[in-house]
């Protein structure tokens, strides 16, 4: 059996985009070199896992950093890591960060998956998204991976955007897949507290996208993306048959990773753990005494076992309650029986088998995740 997963967190990008609430912060005028100190420092102090399952480099742009320091944290991530072309080892990338140096550097260090923050196909929602690339910029990085020899690659995208239309959106998912990815993320915008999108929302300088084209929205990328040979396997992700996310797979289901750099979170032994999100405090921590660790958290039995039925109805295979049952030591019956059996009469819930998400569920996932937490 190999180690656990590893993620490493990057936290560096060109501009800090208006909706995102990832710990990520503009590369200019950043220490970089200094947090590759204390990354490296973490590093030796915890330990990383000389063989593990999958490898996710995010940030943040991982690739917005010069090539020296692309080159050397990858060399000090990897100075104990059994080598392997059959691990998965993903990193996240811009188009405009992206260079034949740096994808020659990725491919030298075994990297061989980009996943590439495309977001749109259209200039004026890449404008409005404070994206820092063009739409043609997107082809560019596809093919400066794919003649770099990366295997497998996936694109992001946004739907929901102000502005953006059905017919807009119907023409980013054809152009996506014609371009001929392993991969699809297509996730709804999110107002999320604490972003510049939100401030905007509850000053009425901006208003969200209306509910029900969100709604088509979301159904039509099934619709789209099935028939070109993408198969939805979580809520917001859709691949080629064997072309899976295995590193995210280990999220859903619940594994164990280990997560270095600032803000990074850890699944260890049943335990959660959550890093310092400052990069000041993170390294000065790290400094004294080798980790930036700021949060612990154990779960009951009975608590994990609800994050995994949780974790798991978000992707197509569903959560089998027998497993869970084993794996945590718990009634299944007792704690999830009455409401399955409600979801399973109002059809948000297949019929048998795995607790699986029905067609209707998929539109609902948080409400029916809540009633299950």
């Amino acid at each position: 059996m190999r180690d656990p997963s590893l993620y490493v967190h990057i936290p560096f990008c060109e501009t800090k985009c208006p909706y995102c609430d990832f710990n990520s912060f503009a590369v200019a005028g950043r220490d970089v070199d200094g947090y590759l100190d204390a990354l490296s420092r973490e590093c030796d102090a915890r330990g990383l896992p000389r063989d593990p399952a999958t490898i996710f480099i995010g940030g943040g742009t991982p690739t917005v950093v010069e090539p020296r320091q692309l080159e050397r944290y990858l060399a000090g991530l990897l100075r104990d890591v059994r080598p392997d072309a059959s691990r998965e080892f993903t990193v996240e990338a811009n188009p405009g960060s992206l260079t034949a140096e740096k994808v020659g550097i990725l491919r030298s260090f075994g990297v061989n998956r980009l996943s590439i923050g495309a977001q749109s196909f259209f200039d004026r929602h890449l404008r409005t998204l404070g994206r820092v690339h063009g739409a043609a910029q997107i082809e560019e990085a596809y093919g400066l991976a794919r003649d770099g020899g990366i295997e497998q690659v996936n694109l992001d995208f946004i739907f929901a955007v102000p502005g953006l239309t059905v017919r807009e959106w119907v023409e980013t998912l054809a152009r996506a897949a014609a371009l001929g990815p392993d991969h699809l993320s297509c996730y709804a915008l999110i107002f999320e507290p604490g972003t510049e999108f939100f401030a905007r929302r509850a000053a009425g300088s901006m208003r969200p996208a209306d509910e029900r084209v969100e709604l088509a929205m979301f159904r039509l990328t099934e619709r789209v993306l099935r028939r070109r040979g993408y198969l939805r396997y979580e809520i917001s992700n859709f691949a080629r048959p064997g072309r899976e996310c295995r590193h995210n797979l280990v999220y859903w289901r619940n594994e164990s990773y280990l997560g270095v750099g600032a803000g990074a979170h850890s699944h260890l032994g049943g335990e959660r753990l959550a890093n310092e999100r400052n990069l000041a405090r993170y390294a000065a921590s790290v400094r004294e005494r080798g980790d930036a660790i700021v949060m612990r958290e154990r779960l009951s039995a009975e608590g994990a076992a609800r994050e995994a039925v949780v974790l798991g109805l978000r992707t197509a295979e569903g959560v089998d309650l027998d497993r869970v049952a084993r794996r945590y030591g718990i009634d299944v019956e007792r704690l999830f029986g009455a409401t399955v059996r409600r979801m399973r009469q109002g059809r948000f819930v297949e019929p048998s088998g795995n607790l699986r998400l029905a067609r209707r569920g998929w539109r609902v996932a948080d409400e029916v995740m809540a009633a299950l937490v």
